[in-house]
């Protein structure tokens, strides 16, 4: 099992510090399973300006992972591909100081191929096979923070884990290689490199006590979640359509942190940088079933059930610390100690996903209408140690004290001009937590689109924009009032292209 007291640097989606919110034993690993299980805007340029409202709709290759019903729609074959371009401008503010930052991505969206075989005939049952594969979540994000403090250091966290460890100095030397400079704990690491002393009436306390603190730092995030699909649709009569899909998820995620502090007043360090590099790589598999109903010939309904993802998780952390000391102040043959890396392997279990949806067609084939609810079971989320009950117990407790199920309302038009067809849409995202702050957590995402129809070719575009509010907390102590967070605000820009061919 993991050495529970190796906490990582935590990036909070909102204000849920571990110790003043989560009664845990080291990292909540809720906040893992929220992070990888919340899904982008997705699929073909024609959903994402629709704003993701298919549930009810047919004949899009994102009907493999939307809808596997929408395939039944399907009367030639298709292959078809997605290039994503993003645009995340970040604006960060910690201890009153603001920082601002822009960067972008360009990934694949999605690639799909939809075979049919019933070119006509008498046959009551039509049947489609398709095979894609999704970009669910792009983890790609920059951001900094800067700021000066009066009431702390990252010293402090180190002396507070030291001490809830309880090991003397005799243990954390035996912890230390003095040939490499490497740590076999982060307890070991933070005496090594003289950040921690062993207080007289037991535990640790900082060595530099000054102030103020000057701290700023980086974190960066890489990867992506996704989505190998495997699916089938049918339809009786053309009225009544039905599907099946197997999805295979493949998670790739990379986080490295890095936090500087100067102590202009300082008696024994001029600063130190701290650093941490978290991998991250799981593999998985769900199921959805859907079905959509004609109930006319202009009106439809659809929904769609997705299981939980069954997720093994591996993660290899590393953190590392250099060190700038006065002079005459102490003796050391390392400027920089490191920690081994450390590897730990979970299961993940993501949340049970639902939608239904209505769908209409306006007059004389002008377009369509759509609306659906999507259910999201955040507060049934988990993780397991299969080497730790206990362990196991107290993080999914801990998840259903943070999250809680939502519902998210997405609405699409498409008006059709000839060839030619114009979209728009909005996707509504509830605030998944259980308690209330002062941040905006729920999210909205508005997307526009446009696109055009030829008898073997189709291309189109799509561009999706929100804003949303999300907090990062370089460290965390006993008193919450002695630690800040860096509040964030996001602005995302997303344009897709699509362009395929019928055959």
């Amino acid at each position: 099992m993991k050495k529970l007291h190796i906490i990582i640097l935590l990036t909070l989606t909102a204000y849920f510090p571990v110790s003043g919110q989560v009664n845990v034993s080291g990292h909540f690993y809720g906040e893992d399973a929220f992070k990888f299980s919340q899904y982008s805007n997705y699929g073909s340029s024609r959903t994402i300006g629709m704003g993701g409202a298919f549930t009810a709709l047919g004949g899009d290759a994102s009907n493999t992972f939307v809808n596997p019903a929408g395939l039944g729609f399907y009367n030639r074959s298709e292959f078809s591909i997605s290039p994503i371009f993003n645009n995340l401008s970040t604006s960060s503010t910690y201890l009153g100081e603001a920082v601002d930052r822009n960067s972008s991505k360009a990934t694949i969206g999605q690639v799909s191929l939809i075979m049919n075989k019933n070119r006509g005939g008498n046959s009551k049952v039509k049947s489609t096979f398709g095979v894609s594969y999704n970009t669910l979540a792009n983890f790609y994000n920059n951001y900094d923070y800067t700021g000066s403090h009066n009431r702390s250091s990252l010293m402090d966290y180190f002396a507070e884990q030291a001490t809830f460890r309880g090991a003397d100095t005799g243990t954390l030397d035996s912890e230390f290689d003095p040939t490499t400079g490497i740590a076999a704990t982060p307890e070991s690491m933070y005496y090594q490199a003289y950040m921690i002393d062993p207080y007289e009436d037991g535990g640790y306390v900082v060595v530099e006590p000054s102030f103020p603190v000057v701290q700023k730092g980086q974190v960066s995030e890489r990867g992506n979640l996704g989505q190998l699909n495997l699916s089938y649709g049918a339809n009786y009569r053309d009225r009544v359509y039905f599907g099946a899909g197997i999805g295979i998820q493949s998670l790739n995620y990379n986080q490295i942190s890095s936090h500087q502090e100067t102590f202009p007043n300082g008696e024994v360090f001029n600063g130190f940088g701290y650093v941490d590099e978290l991998v991250v790589k799981g593999s998985g598999i769900n199921l959805t079933l859907g079905a959509i109903y004609k109930v006319t010939n202009d009106f439809r309904v659809g929904m769609n059930v997705t299981t939980p993802t069954a997720m093994r998780v591996n993660e290899t952390f590393y953190s590392a610390i250099s060190i700038d000391q006065k002079p005459n102040t102490f003796l050391t043959d390392f400027s920089t100690i490191e920690t081994a890396p450390g590897d730990y392997a979970y299961k993940l279990t993501s949340p049970w996903r639902g939608n239904v949806g209505l769908a209409y067609l306006l007059p004389k084939k002008y377009g369509v209408v759509s609306l659906e609810a999507e259910y999201i079971g955040y507060g049934n989320m988990g993780v397991k140690d299969k080497n730790s009950n206990s362990w196991t117990n107290e993080q999914n407790t801990a998840i259903a004290q943070v999250y809680k199920d939502v519902v998210n309302i997405k609405g699409g038009l498409e008006v059709r001009l000839g060839r030619a067809r114009v979209r728009g849409g909005v996707n509504y995202l509830a605030d998944p937590y259980q308690k209330s702050t002062s941040l905006k957590r729920s999210n909205v995402i508005l997307s526009g689109g446009a696109g055009f129809r030829s008898a073997k070719f189709f291309a189109d575009a799509a561009f999706s924009a929100s804003s949303f509010n999300s907090a990062y907390t370089p460290y965390v102590l006993s008193n919450p009032e002695n630690y800040d967070s860096a509040v964030i605000n996001n602005k995302v820009g997303t344009l897709s292209l699509t362009v395929g061919t019928f055959f």
